[in-house]
C-alpha cells in the first residue's frame, strides 16, 4: 500500500473515531434536551393546574364578598376569574396526551361545569336578596362541596404530575447510566483500536523501514561496496531501490575517478618518458636512413639498416599510440554517416597484407547519421579491426554489420570475428590501460577505443566465447538534426 494511501486511510479511521465520539455527544445531547422538554412539560401542568387552582380559591372568594358586601366590583372579578379559568382549562388540555390523564382532566372539567353552575346560581339568588340566611347556606356548601371536589380533583392529578416527573428523572438518569456504562467503554475501545491500527501501519509501513533504511546508509558509509539494500514494499521499496541505485553509480563514479588519476598519472610518466624517447629515435632512424646511402656497404649491413628504421619506426608508432591516449583531444561532433566512413576506411584496411582477411560489410540502407567526430570514430574502427584481425586466423572472415532501431532512437555498429576469442577470466580487464595479450601490443587500443566511444556518446561492450569469436557492439544515438 502506497504512503499516500496508508496516511488516507489513517485519515478516514480517526475521522470515523471522531464522528463515532461526535454521535455519542450529541446522542446523549439529544436525550438530555428531550429529558429536560419532559421535565418542562411536566412543570409546565404543574403551573397551570396551580394557577387553577388560585383562580378557583379567588372566585369564591369574590361570591363570598359578593354575599357580604353587596359589592358589584366583586361579581366583575367573578367573571373575570371565571373567563381565567375557562382559557387555562383550553390551554392545557393539550398538555395531557395518554388516556388517563385526559380522563382525569375531564374529571376537572366537570366539576368546574358544577362549580361555576353552583356560583351562578347563588350569584343570581343573590341579585334577587334572597335571605341572607339561605345565601350563607348555598355559599358554604359550594365552598364544602363543590370548591372541595374542585380542588381535591387537581391536587390529585398535581401528584400524580409531580411523581411522573420524579419517575421521568429517575428513569432518564438510568437510561443515561447504562447509556454511558455501554457506549462510553465500547467508544473508548474503538478508539483504542483505531489508534493502535493507525500507529501499526504509520510504525511498521513508514517509521520502521526509513529507520532500517536510515541505518544501512550510516553503517555503509564507511564501506560504500558492502551495503546491501533491505527490500520493502511499497513506495519504501522504491526509495530502497532508488538508493541502492544511488550508491551502486557512486560506487561506479569513484572506480573511474580514481582509475582517471591513475591513468592519468600513468599518462603523465608515459608522455614524459616518450618524447624523452622520441628524440633519441628520431635520430637513430635518421642516422641508419644516411647510413643506408653509402656504396660501400654489404648486404648484411643494409639489411641491419633496414630492420634498425623498421624498428625504430615501430617504437614511434607505439609512442604514437601512447601519446594520443595521454592526451585525449575535446571530440568536434557533427553528422556522421558510419555507412560512408566505413565504405571509404576498409579498403585501405583490406589492403594490409597481414593474413589475407576477407571483411564482409553489412550495412543498413537505412541508418540515420549519428552526431560524433569522424576522426576518433575512425580510430575506434581500426583499433577494433586491428584486435579482430590479431585474433583471426589466415584466411579469416570479420563481419561488419550496421544496423538501427527507430524505437529506441539508435544506431547500432558491430564488429565480429570468428578467431580464438577472449577467456572468461580476463574479459572485465580488457579496457584497462595497458592491458595486453600481444606480445606487439601497447595494451591502449581498447582503452582508447572505449574513451573515444564515450566521448562521442557510444557505448562499447565486447561479448566473446572461448573458440567462436567476438562481437564488438558500439551503440550510438541516432540524430534526427
Amino acid at each position: 500500500m502506497k504512503i499516500s494511501s496508508k496516511i488516507k486511510l489513517a485519515a478516514f479511521l480517526l475521522f470515523i473515531l471522531i464522528g463515532t465520539l461526535g454521535f455519542e455527544m450529541a446522542w446523549v445531547s439529544a436525550l438530555s434536551l428531550k429529558n429536560i422538554q419532559q421535565i418542562q412539560l411536566l412543570s409546565e401542568k404543574i403551573r397551570l393546574l396551580n394557577d387553577i387552582k388560585l383562580l378557583g380559591y379567588k372566585l369564591i372568594k369574590e361570591i363570598s364578598d359578593y354575599i357580604d358586601g353587596q359589592n358589584p366590583y366583586d361579581k366583575t372579578d367573578y367573571f373575570y376569574f371565571s373567563t381565567l379559568i375557562n382559557q387555562k382549562l383550553v390551554s392545557i388540555e393539550s398538555l395531557f396526551s395518554d388516556n388517563e390523564e385526559k380522563t382525569s382532566f375531564e374529571a376537572i372539567k366537570e366539576q368546574w361545569k358544577n362549580l361555576s353552575s353552583c356560583s351562578l346560581s347563588i350569584l343570581e339568588e343573590a341579585t334577587k336578596l334572597t335571605s341572607k340566611e339561605h345565601l350563607e347556606a348555598k355559599k358554604e356548601e359550594i365552598e364544602k362541596k363543590e370548591y372541595y371536589k374542585f380542588d381535591k380533583i387537581i391536587a390529585d392529578i398535581q401528584n400524580k404530575v409531580y411523581l411522573q416527573a420524579i419517575n421521568s428523572i429517575a428513569e432518564k438518569e438510568q437510561q443515561l447510566v447504562s447509556f454511558s456504562q455501554t457506549v462510553f467503554p465500547l467508544s473508548f475501545l474503538c478508539s483504542g483500536v483505531i489508534l493502535w491500527l493507525v500507529y501499526r501501519w504509520q510504525n511498521l509501513g513508514i517509521s520502521l523501514p526509513l529507520q532500517k533504511l536510515i541505518e544501512v546508509v550510516e553503517n555503509g558509509k564507511a564501506e560504500p561496496k558492502k551495503i546491501i539494500f533491505p527490500s520493502f514494499h511499497g513506495e519504501i521499496g522504491k526509495l530502497s531501490e532508488a538508493f541502492a541505485h544511488l550508491f551502486e553509480k557512486i560506487d561506479k563514479f569513484q572506480s573511474k575517478l580514481i582509475e582517471s588519476e591513475r591513468i592519468a598519472s600513468i599518462g603523465a610518466m608515459a608522455a614524459a618518458v616518450a618524447h624523452g624517447i622520441k628524440n633519441p629515435l628520431s635520430s637513430i632512424r635518421a642516422l641508419a636512413e644516411v647510413s643506408l646511402l653509402q656504396d660501400n656497404l654489404d648486404e648484411s649491413a643494409k639489411e641491419t639498416l633496414k630492420e634498425i628504421m623498421k624498428e625504430t619506426d615501430t617504437l614511434n608508432s607505439r609512442i604514437n599510440h601512447l601519446l594520443s591516449y595521454t592526451k585525449p583531444s575535446v571530440p568536434n561532433r557533427h553528422p556522421t554517416n558510419l555507412n560512408d566512413l566505413l565504405r571509404a576506411l576498409i579498403p585501405s584496411i583490406s589492403r594490409t597484407p597481414s593474413k589475407a582477411i576477407t571483411i564482409d560489410l553489412q550495412l543498413d540502407p537505412s541508418l540515420p547519421p549519428i552526431l560524433s567526430d569522424s576522426s576518433q570514430i575512425e580510430q575506434v574502427i581500426i583499433e577494433l579491426l586491428a584486435n579482430a584481425i590479431n585474433a583471426s586466423e589466415k584466411g579469416g572472415l570479420i563481419q561488419i554489420i550496421t544496423r538501427s532501431d527507430p524505437a529506441q532512437k539508435e544506431v547500432l555498429l558491430e564488429i565480429v570475428d570468428h578467431g580464438q576469442g577472449i577467456p572468461t577470466a580476463i574479459i572485465d580487464t580488457i579496457f584497462q590501460p595497458f592491458f595486453t595479450t600481444s606480445p606487439e601490443g601497447t595494451g591502449l587500443g581498447l582503452a582508447i577505443a572505449k574513451r573515444y566511444s564515450e566521448q562521442n556518446g557510444g557505448l562499447l561492450t565486447i561479448q566473446s566465447e572461448v573458440g567462436k569469436g567476438t562481437i564488438a557492439s558500439i551503440k550510438f544515438s541516432s540524430f534526427n538534426g
